[in-house]
């Protein structure tokens, strides 16, 4: 039974994946690089896959997933950087930065992403958003962290000004240092801001961080 739910999941994630890049704008439009992978990561951009290494182009629409224990840091046009985890599928789904029109939404389909903001995220309107299964994420500016640990999604703000979480059922602003917050799904609001322990910190910062 527990085979077949697997199974199950990683066919909704490839099913997920297909649609995401049949789904995203064709464009060749560079907006980041890898700066340091550790492992194994592949971006996918119209059904074609693209090995990644040191340098490569991070195209807008790209769907990039990580191998079993590696990491993939990239740095974003705005100076933001992401740090993906193992076994992780993130969807760069819009990157614009331009004078009038700066713009950035990412998707986190599964695993683990820290992420430090960067010049679209400090913009007055705010128009930074990490997208999860359960939430969504707006950000002003700062440095946190989203992903999968204990078998849930929980969100954790580690420098700058807050993130607010929220999804249909309601929604938390993180400003406390430390301070997290669980979403257990889409219906469930996210839970009131606690402060994580050292341990649990460093368990997240271990899933992104590179080794």
């Amino acid at each position: 039974m527990f085979g077949k739910i697997k199974s199950l999941g990683i066919i909704s994630i490839i099913v997920t994946i297909a649609t995401l890049t049949g789904a995203a704008t064709e464009t060749d439009e560079v907006v980041g690089s890898v700066v340091k992978i550790q492992g194994s990561a592949i971006a996918m951009q119209d059904a074609v896959p693209r090995i990644l290494k040191a340098q490569s182009p991070i195209m807008m629409g790209d769907v990039i997933s990580t191998g079993k224990a590696s990491r993939v840091a990239i740095k974003m046009i705005d100076e933001a950087q992401f740090n993906l985890g193992a076994r992780t599928n993130f969807v760069v789904e819009e990157y614009f930065l331009k004078p009038q029109d700066s713009n950035a939404a990412v998707r986190l389909l599964s695993g683990a992403v820290g992420i430090v903001t960067g010049k679209i995220a400090s913009l007055d309107r705010r128009p930074f958003l990490l997208k999860t299964a359960t939430a969504i994420i707006g950000v002003r500016g700062t440095t946190f962290w989203g992903g999968e640990l204990d078998g849930v999604l929980q969100f954790a703000l580690l420098k700058g000004k807050g993130i607010e979480v929220s999804n249909r059922a309601g929604s938390v602003v993180l400003t406390g240092l430390g301070h997290g917050t669980t979403v257990k799904d889409e219906n469930t609001a996210p839970t009131p801001p606690k402060m994580w322990g050292q341990g649990k910190l460093d368990r997240a910062a271990a899933m992104t961080n590179m080794q």
